[in-house]
């Protein structure tokens, strides 16, 4: 029988695989239903190690150690991302072969619930973008606190104040100037599918807090070490706040500071 008309009406009804092809060399890919973190489908393949044998074995073929990669994530070369990674694995009882994450599938029957176990651990293999785009943030935060104190700007960190409806609304930092005191968000991740979802809701932030009693300066300082926000995004938030980019320094001082 035809590999991949066997595998199709094996896998008949269940919905985590979308489509079945057979690749030139022979392996089989299954689209799953599985989404990375950009929304990019999961792909699985069953692997065929020579014209004669069965499938044994699905891999990923090392796709998403290569998704990781285009974000600059590199698990190997962190204790702490190597630890969780391994956790997770261990628990899916997946391994890693190089860059590949792989399951044995000692009969056909094995096949589903071997997707099952090898798309969540891509998924959590994937998750370790955001252990990066805390770091990113963390540097962030530490740049402009670093810009507060070499201005001796007096601030506090996590402030929650009341805003549209009544609604306590809590922004990144409030920063006291000479005359004025201000309130400050940061825009800043590693990963441009969160860029868009990050924006929103530092708009949301000042929407919420664009309300006649509230009379402190609004100031949005975003990362332009990268190229990742939409115009947009950034037009939407200048006009409830101004807007400055980090490596701007004297403005931002020069705004605080007054």
């Amino acid at each position: 029988m035809n590999e991949v008309k066997e595998i199709s009406e094996f896998l008949l009804g269940h919905k985590l695989v979308r489509e079945i092809t057979q690749l030139e060399r022979g392996h089989i890919r299954l689209e799953t239903a599985f989404l990375y973190p950009d929304g990019g489908n999961i792909d699985l393949f069953l692997v065929k190690e020579g014209p004669l044998l069965p499938f044994h074995k699905l891999s990923d073929f090392g796709n998403t150690s290569s998704w990781l990669l285009d974000l600059q994530v590199r698990p190997w070369l962190s204790a702490k991302r190597r630890g969780m990674l391994e956790q997770a694995l261990q628990s899916l009882d997946v391994k890693q072969a190089g860059g590949a994450l792989e399951i044995d599938l000692p009969q056909l029957e094995a096949l589903m619930d071997g997707v099952v176990r090898l798309g969540q651990a891509c998924i959590r293999m994937a998750d370790l973008c955001y252990t990066r785009r805390s770091s990113l943030v963390s540097d962030f935060n530490e740049t402009v606190e670093d810009i507060f104190n070499g201005s001796d700007l007096t601030y506090e960190g996590g402030v929650s104040v009341n805003g549209r409806y009544g609604k306590d609304v809590t922004v990144d930092y409030m920063v006291f100037g000479a005359r004025k005191v201000s309130l400050v968000m940061g825009l800043a991740t590693g990963n441009s599918s969160y860029a868009h979802t990050r924006a929103n809701e530092v708009f949301r932030t000042w929407y919420d807090l664009d309300v006649p009693e509230r009379t402190e300066t609004r100031v949005t300082i975003f990362d332009d070490s990268k190229d990742i926000y939409r115009d947009e995004d950034l037009k939407r938030i200048r006009d409830f706040s101004d807007v400055l980019p980090l490596s701007d320094r004297r403005s931002i001082h020069d705004l605080l500071v007054a």
